[in-house]
This record gives C-alpha cells, sequence and structure tokens, in this order.
C-alpha cells in the first residue's frame, strides 16, 4: 500500500536524479521519471528545441501518472514513490494532488526542493557523464548519471563504455532549463502551498551519500508528531 509520495524538485544539475536513484534501491521505494512513461514521439520533439524542451501536454501527463500510480497503489512491496523532477509546473502540481488523492487517499505527499550553489552547480555540470550502453534510452538521450570507472574516469565502471556529456548540458539548452525551472518554481510552490503542502527544502551541496541521509532525516522529523 502507498504510504507517501516524495515529490523532488530543484535547478538543474541540483542532485535530484542522483538523489532518487540512491533511495529508489531502498526496499519498499520506487521512482518516478515521467519520460520513462510517455510516447518516445513526444520524447523525440522536445529533447533538443530550447523553446519546447521537455515539455509535455497535460493530458500525456496526467494518462502517465494515472498509469503509473494504479500499477504501484495495490502492490505491497511498495510503500514510497520518489518522484524525480516533478512536478514541473503549477498545473502538474494540481494533476498530481487530484490523481493521488484519487487513488490512494491515505498517502503522503511529500514536496521537497534542492537548493545548492552556483559552484556546486557549475561543477556537477562539468563532471557528470551519461553511458549511452547502460541506459538505453527511447531517444538515445540518456540522462542517467553514470559511475566512472576507478581506473579511468573517463569510462563507465559497469560496461567500460566510454562516457560521453549529457545532452541537455550543452550550455544552450542547459540554460533554456535553467531559465524554466526559475519561470515555474515559485508556482509550483504557491501550488502545494494552496493545497495546505509545506515544501521543504534541503542543501545539496553535500557528497550524495550525506545528502541522502539529511533528507531521510528531514522527512522523519516532518512525518514525527510534535
Amino acid at each position: 500500500m502507498l504510504d507517501s509520495a516524495i515529490a523532488i524538485i530543484g535547478l538543474p544539475a541540483v542532485g535530484k536524479t542522483t538523489l532518487t536513484m540512491q533511495l529508489g534501491r531502498l526496499p519498499g521505494r520506487r521512482v518516478f521519471r515521467l519520460r520513462e512513461h510517455v510516447p518516445e514521439t513526444i520524447l523525440a520533439a522536445t529533447a533538443t528545441s530550447a523553446e519546447r524542451l521537455g515539455w509535455i501536454d497535460d493530458l500525456t501527463v496526467t494518462m502517465a501518472l494515472r498509469s503509473y500510480l494504479d500499477s504501484v497503489v495495490d502492490d505491497n512491496t511498495v510503500h514510497t514513490v520518489l518522484f524525480d523532477n516533478f512536478p514541473g509546473s503549477g498545473q502538474q502540481v494540481h494533476i498530481f494532488l487530484s490523481t493521488v488523492r484519487k487513488l490512494a487517499p491515505t498517502c503522503l505527499v511529500h514536496p521537497v526542493e534542492l537548493v545548492a550553489g552556483p559552484a556546486t552547480l557549475n561543477r556537477r555540470i562539468r563532471d557528470r557523464r551519461v553511458c549511452h550502453r547502460c541506459e538505453r534510452d527511447p531517444i538515445h538521450d540518456p540522462r542517467l548519471p553514470a559511475v566512472p570507472s576507478p581506473a579511468d574516469s573517463r569510462r563507465c565502471a559497469r560496461c567500460n563504455n566510454i562516457l560521453h556529456p549529457r545532452r541537455g548540458d550543452a550550455p544552450r539548452l542547459f540554460s533554456a532549463r535553467m531559465r524554466r525551472y526559475r519561470q515555474t518554481a515559485e508556482g509550483i510552490r504557491e501550488a502545494f502551498t494552496s493545497a495546505g503542502i509545506t515544501v521543504l527544502q534541503l542543501e545539496s551541496n553535500n557528497p550524495p551519500d550525506q545528502i541522502a541521509s539529511e533528507f531521510i532525516a528531514l522527512l522523519t522529523t516532518r512525518s514525527t508528531p510534535s
């Protein structure tokens, strides 16, 4: 039975996917990434356009989210879903909350916004790489951060394939992603606040293990009755 829906939002390169990958390995947890549940044609149309970068229409969002939640709400092995970089707009917050409340009315919703300084963001953009062999992305645009080999940082630790920069980290596209988040962030916060839900903030300048521990502690404190 689904107990918690945790929305993890924040600027590009702030560490959302790294965090959800780490926490998603724990028992009872699953990760929802919208792009993994929408048609390839929609992904392809928005992958490289700075104007439409990642934009997915509300009907597609609603159908993808409903289908995914239908598959996990009655799964006794799942108690928490981590939503990586979702919701991405105020309207998506409304879709998210209405869908969760309809399919899992007792589920607690926790939005967490990761924040980090410019130096951390710039370092992560510069250093992160993806693996085209390990991540079989439907439009050949892998997003998940790869772990470099200790012997050769240019190669993947899992398959030894050459690692590549993420397409969305190209200056033009990254600037568009930063601009879009700054334009939509306040609407996301306001939509949660208007529903009586506080958006928690967590500094993500520290190493991944420490961020994960601080994240769990933050939610534990928030969920503990006063």
